[in-house]
């Protein structure tokens, strides 16, 4: 199973999972020579730029648009470069429609300061900031519906965002695991919660889960779609149809969540 993420807007998410196209590729031979490397040229169809990376493990064409917008078509060795390029060229609507969504994903979110009175986002509920002078507190705490952060540590006030949201993120999200993982009939490893990057969530072949801290900022039952998505994986690794038939079935309004996240995600 290759991994499989899901995009979002900051240095991050995830995301989605880049976005990822398969087609069939016919009539390949292996090359011993093809074996030992994978090869990168560069193709353009129309206004679309695309790098080639050629590699003896795929038996597909696919086409991926990494976080940064770059379009990646990976290719067998023995394809041909006509089918490459006719394939381009059938996949440009679905090239400028993903493209369009991720520049809706990754408009900029409205900078944060470390102030008295400032909202920060937890399970979709914003909390205001006070800074406080009480040697009794831990340096960042949730108390009666506000954050209280040590006055003397706002120099260090995002680590201590990070810390925290991690620390209460991984337990909320392991119990929504293993909901869903009863549900989808997929057994995870494990949970872990970090910087991801672009990517909201992502899953390893061995079966381990892993999710950007900033997940647990989003509404619950948009981290639930997160968390379902990221298990269907588990059973299969591409978008194809039996991957959305699978999260269907488990979370039968999937897309109004999927939905919601490509709207609103950014603002997290």
């Amino acid at each position: 199973m290759s991994e499989s993420m899901t995009t979002h807007k900051h240095p991050e998410l995830s995301a989605a999972h880049p976005e990822r196209n398969e087609v069939t590729s016919k009539g390949r031979a292996k090359s011993k020579d093809a074996g030992r490397r994978s090869l990168t040229e560069s193709l353009t169809v129309g206004d679309l730029q695309f790098e080639i990376r050629r590699s003896p493990k795929r038996k597909t064409v696919g086409i991926t648009i990494d976080r940064g917008g770059d379009l990646i078509l990976t290719a067998p060795p023995d394809c041909s470069r006509e089918q490459i390029e006719r394939i381009a060229h059938d996949k440009q609507f679905w090239i400028y429609t993903k493209l369009a969504e991720k520049e809706l994903l990754f408009r900029p979110a409205p900078p944060k300061s470390f102030v008295s009175g400032e909202g920060f986002y937890y399970l979709g509920r914003s909390y205001r900031l006070l800074l406080v002078n009480d040697p009794t507190l831990p340096a960042l705490s949730l108390s009666r519906g506000r954050f209280l952060l040590q006055r003397n540590e706002r120099g260090r006030a995002y680590d201590h965002f990070v810390r925290w949201y991690t620390v209460r993120g991984k337990p909320w999200l392991e119990r929504r695991v293993q909901l869903f993982a009863d549900r989808i009939g997929v057994e995870p490893l494990s949970v872990q919660v970090r910087d991801l990057g672009y990517r909201w969530g992502s899953c390893s072949p061995r079966g381990s889960l892993h999710f950007h801290w900033r997940v647990i900022l989003l509404p619950p039952r948009i981290v639930e779609y997160l968390v379902a998505h990221e298990l269907t994986h588990l059973a299969e690794p591409h978008h194809n149809p039996e991957f959305w038939s699978r999260l269907e079935r488990a979370m039968p309004d999937f897309a109004a969540r999927k939905g919601w996240l490509a709207e609103n995600g950014w603002r997290f």
